[in-house]
């Protein structure tokens, strides 16, 4: 037998169980603390409706077992997409392949293998589906290489030269490319908008810039990113904060978070190397129907100073990391209004990072070899609130 799907837990509702005090903030909140100002919202660490009951809730439809199929034997899911007939397909880095499902999980092609040739896999940087063919940027990013949803290669187009590690964003409908690559001697990304034809035609390019700090001269490091149609969100990679660009590259609105956590890298630069080690990170935002989104934010609790880590790091003379995660709810004028606080409970739900046409939303777990499918339910509509729930906006 070629593979075997399960499908567990169906129409289960997951519970939410609520556990405070990790350094996200409990008890009852204050609303004059949200302000905004200059294109800038300050949120605190406590949700409007943190004393309610939660706004959203999973619904686990289906969990899909990837271990099972025999060959090739999956080792590795990155960069899930969906097409508009439910089929899966995703890269496998370990083995260098581009492979497809259908969607009870059964394999329908695999296609690939390690080199720069045409069809050829060599560290991807994301891919996208756009009008029945899919986008991948190869070749450690110096390429954007097109296939049919059958697997079959189609062409390269060359990136600019001045790209590198070029990911992958994602492309609007209207058919403009979003990709990001190394903002070098910086945290943060360069941004490229494209248009495909023939060739790949740049329309901007423009760079986000969160720190020039001196630690970070000779590193680099960018967040991350989603995208909708009129804008796109990026999450900081050095502290709790996230910002919506247009497409040109202007900054419409930031928001920020109050945290006392540990998060963005630490640097340990020596005379002859850099090293650097990822720690927390803020997820990139997760859009619901109503105009609500989530934030996923994975933090170490065992870890205080990220460059003092980093430094032992570097000579095996500190622990791991130990991470917790929590998982925030932003209505559409970006107010936070509640914060899933159980651990085991966000790390469970996944990324929820792929949603297909009919609404349904998909984690994938690569150790585990699942694909998990929720339903996503809200309980307010857009972001109206009665009116004793009204947000007073600080100056």
């Amino acid at each position: 037998m070629d593979y075997i799907t399960h499908k567990i837990f169906t129409g289960l509702l997951v519970s939410v169980l609520m556990i405070t005090g990790f350094g996200c903030g409990s008890g009852e909140s204050d609303t004059s603390a949200i302000k905004k100002e200059n294109g800038v919202i300050y949120n605190p660490s406590v949700g409007l409706l943190q004393d309610e009951e939660a706004p959203v809730e999973f619904e686990l439809v289906e969990t899909i077992d990837l271990s099972m199929i025999e060959e090739p034997v999956i080792s590795n899911v990155g960069y899930l997409q969906i097409d508009d007939e439910g089929n899966f397909y995703f890269i496998d880095r370990r083995l260098s392949k581009l492979i497809s499902l259908d969607p009870e999980g059964n394999l329908r092609w695999a296609t690939g293998e390690e080199g720069k040739g045409p069809g050829d896999f060599e560290s991807p940087f994301g891919m996208s589906l756009y009008k029945d063919k899919l986008y991948i940027s190869n070749v450690q990013g110096s390429r954007l290489d097109e296939f049919d949803l059958s697997g079959n290669f189609i062409k390269t187009y060359d990136l600019p030269e001045d790209m590198r590690f070029a990911s992958m964003v994602g492309i609007r409908d209207d058919g403009t490319v979003l990709m990001s690559g190394a903002n070098y001697g910086a945290v943060g990304a360069l941004v490229y908008t494209m248009e495909i034809s023939d060739s790949l035609r740049v329309i901007s390019d423009f760079k986000i810039t969160e720190t020039e700090a001196d630690e970070y001269s000779r590193a680099t490091l960018w967040g991350g990113f989603a995208m909708q149609e009129d804008e796109f969100f990026y999450s900081f990679g050095t502290d709790y904060t996230f910002q919506m660009y247009d497409y040109d590259g202007n900054l419409k609105t930031e928001v920020q978070r109050e945290f006392d956590g540990t998060l963005g890298p630490g640097i340990y630069t020596s005379e002859n190397s850099v090293s650097l080690y990822g720690l927390g990170s803020i997820g990139s935002p997760i859009f619901l129907n109503n105009g609500h989104y989530l934030i996923q934010v994975e933090h170490p609790v065992n870890i205080d100073d990220p460059h003092a880590y980093a430094r032992r790091a570097s000579t095996g003379e500190t622990e791991s990391p130990i991470y917790e995660h929590f998982m925030d709810v932003y209505n559409a004028d970006h107010e936070l209004l509640y914060t899933f606080e159980n651990s085991d409970f966000v790390e469970g739900l996944g990324s929820l990072g792929v949603r297909d046409k009919d609404g349904f939303y998909y984690s994938v777990f690569s150790s585990d070899l699942l694909i998990k499918k929720y339903q996503v339910n809200t309980k307010y509509e857009g972001s109206e609130m009665e009116e004793s729930e009204q947000i007073p906006i600080g100056n």
